[in-house]
């Protein structure tokens, strides 16, 4: 994502999306009656029976709801056109849609930029440099791959062995080795400066000791790192991302910041200093008893928690905004989705 300019007095700020993470960020800080303005394409009916042509526009919509598509890569915004150009193909107040993908670029208007919103779209330009992290764990039976990305876990498809000891050796030994490859090609074909391998048992110390004789971690372009996991689940992803090494591989990643955010949150409820809820939070704002404000990124469209949001920048509370569908977010949810540290 690139801040193309920010007229901070007209409450307007033009960016550049470049990746499906840019997409769900755009999509955590766009609000209802926001004002959205892109290029798109309409139709043109010269007259109601004319099947009509699409036409290139430029359109302006005030915000009504936002759909992301993964699959398509798009971020779908839809409202009315309050604004648009040229006129002859544009009709005011009446419902579009844009379709922002990546390499598009849009600006956005709000009435307040909140300094927690202008913090996720920074951390997302700062995101968008760095390197990804890739993750596989593996056993005999199957190999789970991952990415950490800027907005949380992506995981693939589970690549499974289907050895059987009813095989023959020959059998055996030939399945082996084209789920061992199936486990390399995973690994060497990742869009990652680094992956991690791991997993229980001695299938990661296979893998590394094929990929040795291959002589794929010799190759400049990518790191491997081998270690151990308990299990090949999705749990044995986010052990990986909470063990130490990989720890400090992923210092500087959001995800890892949010489990411990989220544990010292634990700890804090444990004995009577975290608090929860809307209502719970604005109070320990108010007496001063809040360090810190954690919010799910799904909330913060919500008027009630704009008011406790407003409220903690007020006092110069520290605001952290979480990823609503991993893991730590949905655990955050279990807590009405903010909560408050001191």
């Amino acid at each position: 994502m690139k801040i193309i300019r920010f007229y901070e007095g007209a409450g307007s700020m033009k960016l550049r999306v470049d990746t499906l993470e840019d997409l769900w960020t755009l999509q955590r800080i766009l609000f209802p009656d926001d004002l959205v303005k892109s290029e798109s394409v309409r139709r043109f009916r010269s007259s109601e029976s004319d099947v009509g042509e699409l036409k290139d526009v430029v359109v302006r919509l005030r915000l009504e709801r936002t759909e992301l598509d993964k699959n398509a890569e798009r971020l779908r915004v839809m409202g009315k056109i309050v604004e648009g150009k040229p006129m002859d193909y544009i009709r005011l107040n009446s419902y579009h849609t844009l379709n922002i993908a990546p390499g598009d670029e849009l600006e956005i208007t709000k009435a307040h930029w909140h300094d927690y919103i202008i913090d996720v779209l920074r951390n997302a330009v700062s995101d968008s440099k760095r390197p990804r992290l890739g993750l596989i764990v593996a056993d005999e039976e199957k190999a789970l791959p991952a990415y950490l990305l800027g907005y949380g876990v992506q995981f693939g498809n589970e690549v499974y062995s289907r050895l059987s000891k009813r095989m023959s050796q020959k059998e055996f030994t030939e399945t082996e080795t084209k789920y061992f490859n199936a486990i390399i090609a995973l690994a060497t074909g990742m869009k990652a400066d680094t992956v991690v391998i791991a997993g229980p048992g001695f299938t990661k110390e296979d893998v590394k000791k094929r990929m040795e004789d291959a002589g794929d971690l010799k190759k400049p372009s990518k790191r491997f790192i081998f270690e151990g996991a308990s299990n090949t689940e999705r749990t044995g992803i986010y052990e990986l991302i909470r063990s130490d090494r990989v720890g400090r591989i992923l210092e500087r990643e959001r995800i890892r910041q949010e489990f411990a955010l989220m544990e010292q949150f634990l700890t804090g409820l444990s004995v009577g200093r975290s608090k929860y809820g809307a209502e719970g939070v604005s109070k320990a704002i108010e007496d001063y008893e809040a360090k810190a404000v954690l919010v799910n990124d799904s909330m913060l469209g919500e008027r009630g928690i704009q008011a406790v949001l407003e409220k903690a920048e007020r006092n110069r509370v520290k605001i952290e905004v979480f990823n609503s569908a991993d893991e730590v977010g949905q655990q955050l949810a279990s807590f009405k989705g903010v909560a408050s540290i001191s």
